[in-house]
């Protein structure tokens, strides 16, 4: 596998675009968790200005990552240097590709994304139009997954592999994109708030894992021809590498649901919480590296 700067530019969107669906997941998915919250206030209020202003971050950084995309890739084609980028042939032969028909794709439901996330006024009392406006969000985020079925080794597959993987990334950024709101509420929240949250997150995490596991072995048996593939080859070998990640992320749910969250009941504990998530995002960034490697870099064993 041989790297060049134009691969390593690539690599970075491609990371930056999971960070990002994975931050507009989790925070989709928090609002709904705090939506039954029987917590009123402040503390409350600050957590969802919070989830707002990372939210916005998240759908930003998408957009730039989105909008460089074209350039990049015409840049990485040309291998003219940096002006590669501005060659105008180029632009319009990626323009006309499944690169040109992704950005062409995601560009408009990541700017309906910023908007509506901009609107939520998280004083508001209005739980109505609260939930219209999460359901815009969500709406977008579909769009922004299946968005990744144009590009890559998922290009040529038939509408319901294409179906699945969208599935696939939902659920996988829903788990990993909650571990930073879940951080941060451990310091903006109170006690019993962050033990209900992490209490109704280990319950859809169960949910999560189920739709993972099925749709992870679906398309593995998609995309490799056999079980030897899984040690012979690069792809298999980076599968393994994040089924690993995965696993280790999975334990550590384990050990918060069935131990540390049944024992919250003052500070002291959330110290522990915390520290504890602050490894599973350490994890959950390795897996989101991965995944950017084997989709950008590597393909399946053909």
């Amino acid at each position: 596998m041989q790297l060049s700067e134009w691969s390593v530019l690539l690599l970075l969107l491609k990371l930056a675009s999971y960070i990002a669906i994975a931050g507009l997941a989790g925070t989709l998915l928090m609002r709904f968790m705090c939506g039954n919250s029987n917590v009123a206030g402040h503390q409350v209020i600050s957590f969802y200005q919070f989830l707002k202003r990372w939210q916005i971050t998240c759908v930003v950084t998408g957009s730039i990552a989105a909008l460089l995309q074209v350039p990049i890739e015409a840049g990485a084609m040309a291998e003219s240097g940096f002006m590669g980028m501005f060659d105008p042939f180029m632009l319009e032969i990626v323009w006309q590709s499944v690169i040109g028909d992704q950005a062409r794709f995601r560009i408009p439901a990541l700017i309906i994304a910023l908007i509506s996330a901009c609107m939520w006024n998280v004083e508001s009392d209005d739980n109505v139009a609260g939930y219209k406006n999460g359901a815009v969000i969500l709406i977008m985020l579909g769009f922004i997954a299946y968005s990744f079925t144009f590009t890559g080794h998922s290009a040529n597959e038939n509408g319901l592999v294409k179906s699945i993987l969208t599935f696939h990334l939902i659920a996988i950024a829903s788990w990993l994109g909650s571990l930073w709101p879940l951080y941060k509420s451990c310091t903006l929240l109170p006690t019993s708030e962050v033990k209900r949250l992490m209490h109704y997150f280990g319950q859809l995490a169960i949910v999560i894992v189920f739709v993972l596991l099925i749709s992870g072995l679906t398309l593995l048996l998609q995309y490799l021809e056999s079980f030897s593939a899984l040690f012979t080859s690069d792809y298999g070998q980076l599968i393994l590498l994040k089924l690993l990640l995965v696993s280790a992320m999975l334990l550590l749910g384990a050990w918060h649901k069935l131990f540390l969250v049944p024992q919250i009941t003052q500070q002291h504990h959330i110290s522990i919480l915390k520290r504890s998530i602050t490894v599973e995002i350490v994890i959950a960034l390795f897996v989101l590296i991965t995944t950017s490697v084997f989709t950008t870099l590597v393909g399946p064993p053909i």
